[in-house]
């Protein structure tokens, strides 16, 4: 029976979810000795583990102290957090670009054209979702901002950004994530100003909950409406912390489960003698979590805002764009335009999105047959849900649900 440290922390649903995939894949492919070592991002291992002998290594590894420490133990290593690629092993991690494009989308589909990015300038995960949301914006020609505290700018003094640490390449210290955070408990005066003198209405995409739990604080010290004047998407999908903010956080939920499954499988093969095809796997995150904080319509035209509202409350009572221009003032030209102008999809479109969405909370919160959920949210038969699923998704109603209840 193989002898593997877990260096994962449980303090948060990120390492907890990392530590739940783990266990699948031992129930699935027979058990492990392990020693699960709980603890701080930032502490090293203590000397009395590292006597000890071990057959392989599952990691989230923070700093080169640990990377250090980990690497004492010669033996095949994976890490789960991204910043370091071990040298006898493979790091996966979540994609931050996948978190961007997930975050743009959902602050377009309710009318959002001005965006911004609240993090931690430095850490490398941060700086990553940072220079894809911004990317991505520039790409789509959506207006962008990046909140940088004063003495804390990450551009050179040509005015050129500086370019972040390479993804999972250890070139030095990246700076610890929970210091960082504490540092952002202590700017908020600074953050509440930037707040004010930002165009309204804002979508702002924190690099993960914490950052987003300190923009909504800053916010309410700053008497702007959430979800009304700044709305807020942090990522991590952290429930406790979600649910603690004020309002609730919307977040995206990284597949950590998965990361976590694929992490051991992939510890197994090295363990095996097998070598990787590859040192760094990205896995794109699993959903977005609707709370208060964006859960709102940025449409200055109040007839527009009235149709989609209804589509919202209405949408898996399976109604039609008849159903809609009944409850608006428009034509039905009129509306297609709007709808197009606006959110760039048709009535349809949006009813279909709503109705999708639905399915998708059902799929991951419930064990309702496909059946129970095609009822529930007004499609014929399951076979026309499966069908707009995939087309919506790009997967089935049942890969979908996999990621949440495995087999």
């Amino acid at each position: 029976m193989p002898h593997v440290l877990l260096l994962i922390e449980s303090s948060r649903a990120y390492g907890r979810n990392c530590l739940m995939g783990i266990a699948s894949f031992m129930r699935a492919h027979g058990p492990w000795h392990v020693l699960h070592l709980e603890r701080g991002l930032q502490e090293d291992i203590p000397d009395v583990v590292k006597r000890q002998t071990f057959d392989g290594v599952i990691a989230r590894i923070e700093t080169q102290m640990i990377a250090d420490s980990v690497r004492q133990f010669g033996v095949p290593t994976v890490d789960l957090r991204g910043a370091f690629i071990p040298d006898s092993g493979v790091a996966l991690n979540t994609d931050s670009k996948a978190c961007a494009e997930m975050a743009i989308e959902h602050f377009q589909q309710r009318g959002f054209r001005e965006l911004a990015f609240c993090g931690y300038d430095g850490i490398d995960f941060s700086d990553e979702r940072r220079d894809a949301f911004l990317r991505i914006c520039k790409e789509k020609g959506v207006n962008a901002r990046d909140y940088q505290p004063a003495g804390n700018s990450s551009e050179d003094s040509t005015g050129s950004r500086k370019p972040p640490q390479s993804p999972g390449i250890s070139v030095g210290e990246p700076a610890g994530t929970l210091s960082s955070e504490l540092g952002g408990e202590l700017d908020d005066l600074e953050l509440e100003q930037w707040l004010k003198d930002q165009p309204k209405p804002l979508g702002v995409f924190a690099c993960n909950d914490m950052r987003g739990r300190q923009v909504l604080i800053a916010a309410r010290r700053a008497r702007l409406k959430v979800p009304d004047q700044v709305a807020v998407l942090g990522v991590d999908d952290d429930e406790v912390i979600c649910d603690l903010a004020n309002p609730p956080l919307t977040s995206i939920e990284p597949d950590a489960h998965r990361i976590g499954f694929e992490g051991a499988t992939a510890l197994a093969e090295l363990m095996s003698g097998a070598t990787p095809k590859q040192k760094r796997t990205l896995i794109p995150p699993s959903r977005l979590c609707v709370r208060m904080s964006t859960d709102v319509m940025a449409i200055e035209d109040t007839d527009l805002a009235a149709a989609v509202q209804y589509i919202r409350s209405n949408a898996c009572d399976g109604i039609g764009v008849e159903d809609v221009l009944r409850a608006t003032a428009y034509s039905r030209a009129t509306l297609e335009r709007r709808f197009r102008q606006i959110l760039s999809r048709t009535p349809r479109e949006e009813i279909e999105r709503v109705r999708i969405d639905r399915v998708r909370m059902l799929l991951a919160e419930t064990t309702y047959s496909l059946e129970q959920i095609a009822h529930m949210v007004s499609y014929k038969t399951s076979a026309h849900l499966v069908t707009a699923f995939r087309r919506t998704v790009d997967c089935t109603p049942g890969q979908y649900r996999r990621r949440f209840h495995g087999n």
